[in-house]
């Protein structure tokens, strides 16, 4: 092989190597030094407490615990992987649907105080004010959430509910 040719392979090299190296450097977590040196410059920020839910939302999340409080654990606004766990064999629609439900927080969890498995989860549905983005992801996370042996419940917000009548949607009416 020609002079000019080594050069050309030798180059090729060099180039794999410093981007191999700078995709290391990149993807390389943060030292927790590093991470706490960041945090702590928050001179300019302003940060405020945030309310958990609507009025409306905690109109019907007391509801809710009035008629639950008794038989599961009321959780509030918990995100969806703390209640599911996903596995699949394709790993590229593992990650496809993770991406599609991480961001999902549930309204009210059900769980069963003995077991703390998730029973029930109930959904507060808008006003009609979705898109048709925000539908199919609530679809799926339907699916998911029926998958994984969870029963979903939707109220809705502009609906007038008593105890009892949550108490028989939540299915903890007793039989007399």
């Amino acid at each position: 092989m020609p002079p000019n040719g080594w050069s050309i392979v030798l180059l090729a090299g060099v180039i794999l190597a410093v981007v191999f190296l700078l995709q290391w450097v990149w993807r390389r977590p943060l030292s927790k030094v590093a991470v706490l040196e960041g945090a702590s410059d928050i001179s300019e920020s302003e940060v405020t407490a945030r309310a958990l839910m609507t009025p409306d939302e905690a109109t019907l999340f007391n509801l809710i615990r009035l008629a639950a409080q008794d038989y599961l654990l009321v959780l509030v606004k918990l995100p969806i992987l703390q209640v599911v766990s996903v596995a699949d064999k394709d790993e590229e629609a593992r990650k496809a649907l993770m991406r599609t439900i991480q961001p999902v927080r549930l309204d009210v969890v059900l769980a069963h105080p003995g077991t703390l498995q998730t029973t029930m989860v109930v959904r507060f549905a808008k006003n009609g004010t979705e898109g048709p983005q925000l539908e199919k992801r609530d679809h799926v996370v339907d699916t998911v959430l029926k998958a994984a042996g969870i029963n979903a419940v939707v109220l809705h917000l502009n609906q007038t509910y008593s105890v009892e009548h949550v108490t028989e949607l939540l299915g903890l009416a007793e039989d007399e």
